[in-house]
């Protein structure tokens, strides 16, 4: 029970006394668990003697490898290495262009052949009647359609002749070198060519049917003119040198 009347000298002495028993008891405390430890390890393991067996080893399986009942083969032989072919795509055929459909004949100057300068025009073929200017027509009409009064003044050409620029490339490229092509035509009223024959072919057919194409359509001339100063048609001659781009 608290006391509140005790003096400093009297609570100096109460608590020295509680030290001392604190410090008597750990030292018991401390005695004891070492005793403790001693029989603990040297005394029970005395008193109770029991074999106790080590657990057996683990067993372990061993799978035995059946022998094979076929005898196994040797490795077969290396292939042969060998590198595919290249295939090389064919180039593709040039297709030349078609030109304009025109009347030309096979042979020139052969018989009544009705591409002979035939034309919904009067008298324009070989030996046409009108004013007679057939094959040979002189001043006179002295040809094979002579007659009338004729052309005394010959077409004469009035645009530039034809070039590389006016031709497909594909046809300049099939052009014999060196060869030129001679073809005649008639000279409308109006100065327009028409009636395309070749004379002399160039060795290409595809060329000879392009220059008479390109003749008819690009060249312009001023017509021929009878004695009377009126136009007239006749024949005209053109020939075309090889020709570059």
């Amino acid at each position: 029970m608290y006391r509140s009347d005790l003096n400093k000298g009297d609570k100096a002495g109460s608590i020295t006394m509680v030290v001392l028993i604190h410090a008597a008891l750990a030292y018991a405390f401390l005695n004891l668990s070492g005793t403790m430890q001693v029989i603990r390890d040297e005394v029970i393991p005395q008193l109770i003697d029991v074999d106790v067996e080590p657990p057996p080893p683990p067993v372990v399986e061993v799978a035995v490898k059946e022998k094979p009942k076929d005898k196994e083969g040797a490795s077969s032989p290396e292939n042969i290495k060998s590198t595919a072919t290249p295939v090389v795509a064919p180039k593709p055929r040039i297709q030349l262009p078609v030109p304009p459909p025109m009347p030309v004949a096979e042979k020139p100057n052969t018989g009544a052949d009705p591409t002979q300068g035939a034309a919904p025009v009067a008298g324009p073929g070989t030996g046409a009647g009108g004013i007679g200017n057939g094959t040979g027509a002189g001043g006179s009409g002295n040809g094979r359609g002579g007659g009338g009064s004729g052309a005394v003044v010959r077409p004469s050409l009035l645009t530039p002749k034809l070039g590389g620029r006016d031709y497909p490339r594909e046809v300049l490229n099939q052009w014999p070198r060196g060869a030129p092509v001679f073809i005649r035509f008639h000279v409308d009223v109006a100065g327009r060519p028409f009636g395309c024959e070749v004379m002399r072919s160039s060795g290409n057919r595809a060329v000879d049917q392009w220059t008479c194409s390109l003749a008819m359509s690009k060249l312009r001339y001023r017509p021929a003119t009878d004695a009377n100063g009126r136009a007239v048609i006749d024949w005209s001659g053109y020939a075309q040198e090889p020709v570059g781009s």
